[in-house]
Protein backbone atom coordinates (compact mmCIF):
# COMPACT_ATOMS: atom_id res chain seq x y z
CA UNK A 1 0.00 0.00 0.00
CA UNK A 2 1.37 3.29 -1.02
CA UNK A 3 1.11 6.16 1.50
CA UNK A 4 1.39 10.22 1.02
CA UNK A 5 2.25 12.28 4.04
CA UNK A 6 2.10 15.49 4.54
CA UNK A 7 4.85 17.66 6.54
CA UNK A 8 3.15 16.70 10.04
CA UNK A 9 2.94 13.69 9.74
CA UNK A 10 -0.25 12.78 8.77
CA UNK A 11 -1.13 10.20 6.29
CA UNK A 12 -3.99 8.86 3.91
CA UNK A 13 -3.69 6.05 1.63
CA UNK A 14 -3.25 7.50 -1.99
CA UNK A 15 -5.80 5.33 -3.43
CA UNK A 16 -8.77 7.91 -2.17
CA UNK A 17 -7.01 11.12 -0.57
CA UNK A 18 -3.43 12.83 -0.38
CA UNK A 19 -2.09 15.98 0.86
CA UNK A 20 0.08 18.73 -0.18
CA UNK A 21 2.71 20.37 2.32
CA UNK A 22 -0.43 22.99 3.11
CA UNK A 23 -2.04 20.07 4.71
CA UNK A 24 -4.75 20.36 1.78
CA UNK A 25 -6.40 16.98 1.37
CA UNK A 26 -7.61 16.10 -2.42
CA UNK A 27 -8.74 13.09 -4.14
CA UNK A 28 -6.13 11.31 -6.48
CA UNK A 29 -6.13 8.53 -8.70
CA UNK A 30 -2.63 7.87 -10.08
CA UNK A 31 -0.85 9.26 -7.37
CA UNK A 32 0.93 11.55 -4.77
CA UNK A 33 3.53 14.11 -7.28
CA UNK A 34 1.75 16.96 -8.77
CA UNK A 35 3.42 18.84 -11.79
CA UNK A 36 4.40 21.87 -9.92
CA UNK A 37 6.00 18.68 -7.39
CA UNK A 38 4.25 19.83 -4.38
CA UNK A 39 2.89 16.17 -3.52
CA UNK A 40 5.18 13.62 -2.46
CA UNK A 41 4.63 10.15 -2.78
CA UNK A 42 5.89 7.65 0.46
CA UNK A 43 6.13 4.00 0.57
CA UNK A 44 4.90 1.86 3.66
CA UNK A 45 3.80 3.87 6.88
CA UNK A 46 6.27 2.88 10.13
CA UNK A 47 4.40 0.47 12.10
CA UNK A 48 5.22 2.24 15.47
CA UNK A 49 2.66 -0.17 17.45
CA UNK A 50 5.25 -2.73 16.63
CA UNK A 51 8.51 -0.66 16.89
CA UNK A 52 10.83 -1.71 20.21
CA UNK A 53 11.59 1.47 22.27
CA UNK A 54 15.06 2.54 21.32
CA UNK A 55 14.13 2.08 17.40
CA UNK A 56 14.99 4.77 15.18
CA UNK A 57 11.64 5.70 13.56
CA UNK A 58 9.84 8.92 12.24
CA UNK A 59 12.87 10.79 12.71
CA UNK A 60 14.30 10.16 15.87
CA UNK A 61 14.22 7.60 18.86
CA UNK A 62 11.07 5.93 20.25
CA UNK A 63 11.59 5.81 23.92
CA UNK A 64 8.04 5.83 25.41
CA UNK A 65 4.72 4.58 24.19
CA UNK A 66 1.86 5.35 26.26
CA UNK A 67 -2.16 5.55 25.47
CA UNK A 68 -1.88 5.23 21.66
CA UNK A 69 1.10 8.37 21.66
CA UNK A 70 4.08 7.50 20.94
CA UNK A 71 7.05 9.77 22.51
CA UNK A 72 10.54 10.34 19.88
CA UNK A 73 13.55 12.07 20.76
CA UNK A 74 15.42 13.62 18.15
CA UNK A 75 18.68 12.44 17.33
CA UNK A 76 21.77 13.45 19.15
CA UNK A 77 23.35 14.96 16.12
CA UNK A 78 20.32 17.52 15.94
CA UNK A 79 21.09 18.73 19.62
CA UNK A 80 22.30 22.02 20.30
CA UNK A 81 23.54 23.87 22.56
CA UNK A 82 22.13 27.10 23.59
CA UNK A 83 20.74 30.00 25.89
CA UNK A 84 17.16 29.40 26.63
CA UNK A 85 16.13 32.07 24.50
CA UNK A 86 17.44 30.63 21.69
CA UNK A 87 16.05 27.10 22.65
CA UNK A 88 14.01 26.58 19.42
CA UNK A 89 16.91 25.94 17.34
CA UNK A 90 16.86 22.32 18.70
CA UNK A 91 13.25 22.23 16.68
CA UNK A 92 14.90 23.54 13.35
CA UNK A 93 17.55 21.14 13.71
CA UNK A 94 15.44 18.70 13.86
CA UNK A 95 13.30 19.61 11.33
CA UNK A 96 16.33 19.92 8.77
CA UNK A 97 16.77 16.35 9.79
CA UNK A 98 13.28 15.02 9.33
CA UNK A 99 10.78 17.12 7.77
CA UNK A 100 8.16 16.30 10.25
CA UNK A 101 6.63 19.81 11.13
CA UNK A 102 5.84 18.43 14.90
CA UNK A 103 8.98 18.56 16.56
CA UNK A 104 9.23 20.50 19.81
CA UNK A 105 11.11 21.24 23.17
CA UNK A 106 9.11 19.98 25.66
CA UNK A 107 8.18 21.23 28.84
CA UNK A 108 9.62 20.64 32.07
CA UNK A 109 7.14 17.89 33.27
CA UNK A 110 7.40 16.09 29.50
CA UNK A 111 11.25 16.85 29.80
CA UNK A 112 11.30 14.96 33.17
CA UNK A 113 9.11 11.80 32.42
CA UNK A 114 9.28 10.46 29.82
CA UNK A 115 12.61 12.35 28.30
CA UNK A 116 14.71 11.46 31.83
CA UNK A 117 12.88 8.36 32.93
CA UNK A 118 13.47 7.03 29.67
CA UNK A 119 16.98 7.81 28.91
CA UNK A 120 18.07 4.52 27.98
CA UNK A 121 15.89 4.72 24.53
CA UNK A 122 18.06 7.90 23.64
CA UNK A 123 21.05 7.54 20.86
CA UNK A 124 23.09 9.53 23.16
CA UNK A 125 22.89 12.28 25.81
CA UNK A 126 25.41 14.24 27.97
CA UNK A 127 25.70 14.69 31.18
CA UNK A 128 24.35 17.83 31.68
CA UNK A 129 21.30 19.81 32.05
CA UNK A 130 19.01 20.48 29.00
CA UNK A 131 16.58 23.30 28.46
CA UNK A 132 13.32 22.48 28.83
CA UNK A 133 9.97 25.04 27.38
CA UNK A 134 9.11 26.30 30.90
CA UNK A 135 10.20 29.37 32.16
CA UNK A 136 10.20 29.93 35.73
CA UNK A 137 7.21 32.09 36.84
CA UNK A 138 6.41 33.42 40.20
CA UNK A 139 9.32 33.88 42.46
CA UNK A 140 12.89 35.66 42.33
CA UNK A 141 14.90 35.83 40.39
CA UNK A 142 13.47 36.72 37.82
CA UNK A 143 14.67 35.42 34.26
CA UNK A 144 15.05 31.75 35.14
CA UNK A 145 13.17 28.59 33.24
CA UNK A 146 13.63 24.87 33.74
CA UNK A 147 16.13 22.41 33.31
CA UNK A 148 16.58 18.54 33.46
CA UNK A 149 19.46 16.59 34.12
CA UNK A 150 18.83 13.58 32.09
CA UNK A 151 21.13 11.03 33.55
CA UNK A 152 20.43 11.97 37.07
CA UNK A 153 16.80 12.68 36.82
CA UNK A 154 17.14 16.23 39.00
CA UNK A 155 15.52 19.14 37.74
CA UNK A 156 16.67 22.83 38.46
CA UNK A 157 16.21 25.99 36.99
CA UNK A 158 19.00 28.37 35.38
CA UNK A 159 19.47 32.20 34.51
CA UNK A 160 18.41 32.58 30.65
CA UNK A 161 21.59 33.32 29.43
CA UNK A 162 23.39 30.31 30.35
CA UNK A 163 23.84 28.04 27.36
CA UNK A 164 23.28 24.32 27.73
CA UNK A 165 21.33 21.56 25.59
CA UNK A 166 18.48 21.34 23.92
CA UNK A 167 16.67 18.37 22.10
CA UNK A 168 13.79 18.88 20.03
CA UNK A 169 11.06 16.09 20.82
CA UNK A 170 8.25 14.82 19.02
CA UNK A 171 4.66 12.74 19.48
CA UNK A 172 3.32 10.29 17.08
CA UNK A 173 -0.45 9.02 17.55
CA UNK A 174 -0.49 5.14 16.83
Amino acid sequence: MALCVNDSGTWREISTLCVNDSGTWREISTGCINQSGTWREFGMAPNIAAAALGDNIEGGYLICKSSGVAWIVAPSSTEVSRTWTSRGDAITTAQANEACGDWFVPDCGQLFNPGSVCRTYWDSYVAITYWSNTNRAGSAPAGNAWTVSIPYEFKWYSIHTFSTCVRAFRCVTY
